[in-house]
């Protein structure tokens, strides 16, 4: 039967399973260790791609799927006469969004958007799951596009490494260059911009994280001022008992309409590192 199908990459961070189960297609990326690859989600993630991250003699890198990878899907999708809205990583941050363009192009004939999410992570992992609903209540193509590009227009990312030395070796650094060799004793509060690159906040001074992790809070308050509900999501880099306190936080500064969490995934994780944090809000009234 004909409706409008969801596809995402795999650098949403939320396990593949679980969006299949919710009929949400999944195109991964990959992971190198020198000679050896993996499909982000799928081959690698969680605890024993940290492992191998921090105990590795090779440095980690992540490919974007091909444009053939994103046409396979494509193909199939529409084959019955539905339509599909794939949601990427953001173009500022990978090449995954241009593959996906291409697919669509090759397919002139279908009814294909491609929408750059100008994030990352589980952030664009809600906005897929969030459109997902919106398909299962019969929305158009159009209405659903239409939400998904206001929730990337209004969505806020605040996050925090342990190191910015991932993001500089794999060259995503984008706007917080300035902050490489001045973190002696300080924690980078990062985000993303709304085009999508990574920007630095503040450095907050400390080892410890509870200092970062309640102006992480405050900041994001400070950006959604004068909303009154949001969709609330937080993911973390194998650090389970930070994250958990960075949610406690967060659901007390604000009307949570619903809580997404997840672990932050190899493709991501290779950029950012172990111990990265990370908050992200929807305003409910995107929708």
């Amino acid at each position: 039967m004909a409706q409008v199908k969801i596809v995402t990459d795999s650098a949403q961070d939320f396990e593949p399973k679980l969006l299949e189960s919710l009929g949400i297609t999944v195109v991964p990326l990959n992971v190198h260790f020198g000679d050896e690859s993996f499909k982000d989600g799928y081959e690698l993630r969680g605890k024993a791609f940290y492992e191998k991250l921090e105990s590795s003699t090779e440095i980690a890198r992540t490919s974007q799927p091909s444009p053939w990878d994103f046409e396979q899907v494509f193909a199939r999708l529409t084959e019955d006469g539905s339509a599909v809205l794939a949601i990427t990583l953001s173009s500022a941050l990978s090449g995954t969004y241009q593959s996906a363009i291409i697919a669509r192009q090759a397919l002139p004939d279908r009814q294909i958007e491609v929408i750059d999410s100008k994030s990352a992570s589980g952030m664009y992992g809600m906005m897929a799951i969030l459109a997902q609903e919106m398909a299962d209540q019969g929305k158009s193509l159009a209405e659903i596009a239409a939400s998904v590009k206001r929730m990337s227009e209004n969505a806020v990312t605040v996050f925090c490494v342990d190191t910015l030395d991932y993001l500089a070796r794999n060259g995503r650094i984008g706007k917080a260059a300035h902050f490489l060799g001045t973190l002696l004793n300080m924690k980078p509060v990062l985000s993303l911009d709304k085009e999508g690159y990574v920007t630095a906040l503040e450095r907050v001074r400390g080892k410890e994280k509870d200092r970062v992790i309640r102006r992480m809070v405050e900041i994001t308050k400070e950006w959604l001022a004068g909303e009154d509900e949001i969709y609330l999501g937080i993911s973390h880099a194998n650090a389970p008992n930070e994250a958990a306190v960075l949610k406690e936080q967060a659901q007390s500064a604000f009307r949570v309409a619903r809580l997404f969490e997840t672990e932050i995934g190899a493709v991501i994780g290779t950029h950012t590192g172990p111990g990265t944090l990370a908050v992200f809000a929807i305003p409910v009234r995107c929708l």
